[in-house]
């Protein structure tokens, strides 16, 4: 019923004025939360609240630094593991608020691209063990080939449509090095009943479902992803090192560039 609801209000063209409703409720309820946080914290800059809800669908402080440390630990710990560099230059592709890439170690040379200019503004503004870059929707990143040992993506693909899956794909092994290695979420693992009937049907059958209606990109619009269209469409000609893993809420897969 709720995801009935949901698509009716995306096609009437109302899911954003649902958005904004629902975070003026989550603003209110975590208003005390993150005063407490604040005076706990007084070295921490917080980023802009509705940029975190519209990326995180919160507005905790809390929630944002302690996700992004334990989300930095999982990545860090698999890029360690799959690259062998002795100086690694790491990109985050979707870097939003600097919510990972700031927690990221400071032994490896940081990068992060988002296409919210207002997003990279704040990172450059307000994480300094970083170099943040504007990109637009579609490719390329503002980067050489070969720039990087490591790209990671949490929750980018998510929210793609289908020509932009293809495009990135392409563009990330563009700026990955020889051997470099691409760690990417996935929504592989729908709840029961977190498609539509008919979304069900092509789900089941190999096929990209996406959602959209809303700006491409955003929190709002949805892909999910069958396991055999990533390994025989997405990551054609890529060597799987890992995956698909459960990995906070979704699913990875780490593969080298072709």
């Amino acid at each position: 019923m709720k995801q009935r609801f949901v698509s009716i209000a995306r096609m009437a063209g109302v899911l954003p004025l649902v958005d904004a409703a629902r975070f003026w409720r989550e603003k209110r309820r975590r208003a005390d939360e993150n005063r407490i946080f604040l005076r706990k914290h007084p070295g921490f800059e917080p980023p802009p609240l509705w940029w975190m809800h519209d990326m995180y669908r919160h507005t905790s402080y809390r929630l944002y630094w302690g996700k992004g440390l334990d989300i930095a630990a999982s990545f860090s710990e698999r890029i360690d593991a799959h690259v062998k560099a002795e100086h690694l230059r790491v990109a985050e592709w979707g870097c939003g608020l600097g919510r990972i890439l700031r927690h990221m170690p400071d032994r490896y040379e940081k990068t992060g691209f988002d296409y919210n200019a207002d997003a990279i503004d704040w990172c450059s503004e307000h994480i300094k063990n970083a170099t943040f870059f504007h990109n637009d929707l579609m490719p390329p990143l503002p980067a050489a080939a070969a720039s990087f040992d490591s790209v990671y993506a949490f929750s980018v693909f998510t929210h793609l449509s289908p020509e932009a899956h293809d495009a990135w794909i392409a563009d990330i092994a563009r700026v990955l090095a020889p051997g470099g290695v691409f760690f990417a979420l996935f929504h592989m693992k729908p709840r029961p009943g977190q498609l539509l009937p008919e979304e069900e049907v092509r789900f089941a059958r190999g096929e990209l479902v996406t959602r959209g209606g809303v700006k491409e990109g955003s929190r709002t619009y949805v892909a999910y992803h069958p396991e055999s269209w990533l390994r025989h469409h997405l990551f054609h000609g890529w060597e799987i090192l890992e995956g698909p893993v459960d990995f906070h809420g979704q699913s990875l897969i780490a593969a080298r560039r072709p």
